[in-house]
């Protein structure tokens, strides 16, 4: 979305026919570094716009010092919600030319003008690189209406995904000032679509192929037109070819709001709650009343849509008692998936400014995860994601580590005859998700190579979810896991490594090894039983 709003911006502006703009495919998306790294290279950009997110921080810094090398006068631009104005490590690395805190459409034009005149625009939450400082503007930023900012319902970019999944905005800027989020913060009003505006862009997305719609608004019953809007879906929607996807404050909600989104086609919704503390709730600005939200999470269910639960843990004051009576109290609710998620010191929230004062430790990388307050220990924390994974298992867990079978989340699989010689160099596969399998009579006899072809692949791409695959013929040494392990983690954690480590598990999620049997052969059990906790114990 976010490159669709920035090239209409450039329209908006009369300047898209000054650019040559390209932006990756979904299949550029899913290359490596190296590949991509080729693709970019191939381009010979200009400019080089990138959103931060704290899942691709670390890695699209990495790439854009490689690109930075071979193309010294591209330029970089930088948005999303990780360019925050205390952020503690983006600015020191120096690649961004220009840093956007906040919305971008507003300011991207006149940004790109002002680098083809070599000069300098003068927002506020707008920095540039002058030597090896950032400097800000001081003016605000214009104010931009959705309405200015979405493409047209009829253009070309406003389509569904390849799976049939859309996308739609239909409110900028959130009711709500939680101190945990970093969303919208910087916008001084709200701005929404109406009813009519709503239908048609549902409409267009329909009739080019979507089969789900998802309302990505903060807060999706916060717009003024909420009634007619349902009003308007439901009877677009009258033969159930769309599913719908919202999040909303529950509270608020009406016994007839909820019926009209059961009959409109929202087979899902997601309600926050965070916490049953009415003191933790106040000191995180998060207004919830508790009575109307319980009974309407019961008529959601009575109407047949299935409720996200949203709880944390890790907020000021919050206790372990208080986050156990939170998660029993939503496990009661019928059908409903009940999520905790740990609490995060984004950069540029105010809860991150005030960890201080609540004695909150976190890691200064991504995920910025809390691993403990002034009322929550670290065992706490650790015995929290153990009730949680014993009542409900996490689904993001490897269930097994020894099988007949590959889950099918690494679809590039690239088979390694030890028996055979191999080019040397490169390890072969073009994907960030792979998975390299070892094939041979006796691995333990070839573990050498085995290591040094891991730690080839980990070397040339660091960044990536690497699987690797032993095809045993018959058992094998133990020796042998212990030797890939050991490779594995001498090498740096990647963000999700991190956010697999938060109960102490010192579990890595990033990359892991399998054993893949064949269903002919004989294993004893205890060798199985065996491998499979080596690697339960060092494996997410």
């Amino acid at each position: 979305m976010a490159s669709r709003y920035l090239f209409h911006a450039l329209e908006r502006a009369g300047l898209s026919s000054s650019y040559q703009c390209r932006w990756l495919t979904p299949e550029e998306e899913d290359l490596d570094d190296r590949h991509l790294l080729e693709n970019i290279l191939d381009w010979q950009p200009d400019i080089v716009c990138c959103t931060l997110y704290l899942w691709n921080i670390e890695r699209i810094l990495h790439l854009l010092r490689r690109v930075r090398q071979a193309l010294a006068g591209m330029k970089v631009i930088a948005g999303g919600p990780e360019v925050a104005f205390q952020h503690p490590f983006l600015f020191r690395t120096g690649l961004p030319d220009v840093a956007v805190v906040g919305e971008g459409e507003g300011v991207f034009p006149q940004i790109l003008a002002a680098l083809e005149k070599g000069k300098q625009t003068d927002f506020n939450h707008v920095a540039w690189k002058t030597g090896r400082r950032y400097s800000w503007g001081q003016l605000p930023a214009p104010d931009v209406t959705l309405q200015e900012c979405l493409p047209p319902a009829r253009h070309s970019s406003w389509k569904p995904d390849p799976n049939g999944m859309a996308y739609l905005e239909t409110g900028r800027g959130c009711p709500l000032r939680c101190s945990y989020c970093r969303y919208g913060h910087l916008r001084r009003k709200t701005t929404f679509l109406d009813a009519a505006e709503v239908s048609w862009r549902v409409r267009m997305l329909m009739d080019r192929g979507a089969r789900e719609v998802r309302f990505v608004d903060p807060v999706f019953n916060a717009n003024p037109a909420f009634q007619n809007i349902l009003h308007s879906l439901r009877k677009l929607n009258r033969k159930g070819r769309l599913r719908f996807f919202a999040e909303v404050q529950a509270d608020l909600l009406t016994p007839d709001q909820i019926r009209g989104l059961a009959e409109a086609g929202f087979l899902e919704l997601e309600a926050g709650v965070q916490s049953l503390d009415p003191q933790v709730l106040k000191r995180i600005r998060r207004p919830v009343r508790l009575v109307p939200i319980e009974s309407n999470l019961r008529l959601m269910a009575d109407e047949g849509i299935r409720v996200t639960i949203d709880l944390m843990y890790g907020l000021p004051g919050q206790t372990l008692h208080e986050i156990r009576h939170s998660l029993e109290w939503a496990w009661q609710f019928k059908g409903a998936n009940v999520q905790c998620l740990q609490t995060l010191l984004l950069p540029g929230t105010d809860l991150r400014t005030e960890r201080k004062r609540w004695k909150m430790q976190a890691d200064d990388r991504p995920p910025y995860g809390v691993k403990s307050t002034s009322t929550l220990s670290p065992e706490d924390i650790r015995t929290i994601e153990e009730f949680m994974h014993r009542k409900s298992p996490l689904d993001c867990m490897t269930e097994k580590f020894v099988g007949t079978s590959l889950a099918d989340i690494f679809k590039e699989r690239i088979t390694l005859d030890l028996t055979k010689e191999q080019a040397a160099g490169r390890i072969p596969g073009v994907t960030s998700r792979r998975t390299l399998m070892f094939r041979a009579p006796s691995l333990f006899f070839h573990r050498r190579r085995i290591v040094d072809t891991m730690r080839n692949a980990i070397s040339s791409e660091p960044n990536m979810l690497w699987q690797f695959v032993l095809q045993p013929e018959n058992e094998e040494p133990l020796d042998l896991l212990d030797e890939m392990i050991a490779e594995i983690r001498k090498w740096p954690l990647l963000w999700t490594d991190r956010f697999a480590s938060v109960a102490g598990w010192d579990r890595i999620a990033s990359r892991r090894i399998f054993v893949l049997l064949k269903p002919s052969a004989r294993y004893s059990e205890s060798w199985l039983t065996a491998a499979a906790a080596l690697l339960e114990d060092h494996f997410y």
